[in-house]
């Protein structure tokens, strides 16, 4: 199953814009790894007296501090639930987001020990801690892209059977908008639901059945945000009917679709 830009989802988080004094993102395909990465850029308000909330979005992002004088780049694992992010006020930011399905030989930490966990990006990979000097030193949007790619990206790079086992799966997943019933894609993929699930919790960090509610979420976020109906986003996304929509926003986003389309 082959992606390309526009049948590829890749989640959002609306906090950062709503919040920023400016905000650029660039979308690119991930070629070897069949997936499709978000390069980002935003300098929140220096007035912001609140803090920035991130959605669940099954996702890891890579966000680098470009701080002049202490430079930081922190690996932020994938969210269950809502919670705030921890950034400075009048600071930029630049950031990678990209699906996890990585084989844990290559790095410190497994996907799931980093599940709802931020950590410095040096302690989670090998990497000269200089690198990160040079692509905050950096101050055009796409040649620190452009850097990233060059020097620390391919650490992220491989690809196994099992890998491609996991990538077809999260592509099938993303294509039913989070609606597929998962022992059915097991059996459309040769494998038991069960090895499906211990694939998942070694690249992924969390159950395909979980991934594919967040992705369900993520999709419903995305047409709440942005003027589709209730209705369109029920029939759309496989609810059952409004009161399963009303509960799933308030599990993973703490907030009901009424506050959602009122903050749009």
């Amino acid at each position: 199953m082959r992606i390309t830009l526009e049948n590829q989802f890749i989640p959002i988080q609306p906090g950062l814009r709503k919040y920023a004094d400016y905000y650029i993102e660039k979308k690119e395909i991930d070629i070897l790894n069949q997936t499709v990465v978000l390069y980002y850029q935003f300098q929140l308000q220096k007035d912001l007296n609140k803090p920035i909330l991130i959605e669940p979005d099954g996702c890891i992002d890579i966000l680098f501090s470009c701080n002049d004088t202490k430079p930081q780049a922190t690996l932020y694992g994938s969210f269950l639930e809502k919670k705030p992010y921890p950034l400075q006020t009048g600071q930029e930011y630049f950031g990678i987001r990209f699906i996890p399905n990585h084989d844990a030989r290559n790095l410190y930490f497994s996907m799931k020990e980093i599940t709802s966990k931020d950590i410095c990006l040096i302690d989670f990979l090998n990497l000269d801690p200089n690198i990160i000097e040079l692509i905050t030193n950096e101050k055009n949007f796409l040649w620190r892209v452009n850097l990233y790619k060059e020097l620390i990206a391919s650490k992220f790079v491989s690809d196994s059977p099992t890998q491609r086992v996991v990538r077809y799966a999260i592509n099938k997943i993303y294509a039913s908008k989070g609606s597929i019933n998962i022992n059915n894609l097991a059996k459309e993929i040769g494998y038991s639901t069960r090895y499906l699930e211990k694939q998942f919790d070694q690249h992924v960090g969390i159950s395909p059945k979980l991934f594919s509610r967040i992705t369900r979420y993520q999709y419903s976020l995305y047409m709440l945000t942005n003027n589709h109906s209730l209705w369109d986003v029920i029939k759309q996304n496989g609810y059952y009917d409004q009161a399963h929509l009303i509960k799933e926003l308030k599990k993973f986003g703490n907030i009901t679709p009424k506050q959602l389309m009122n903050e749009r």
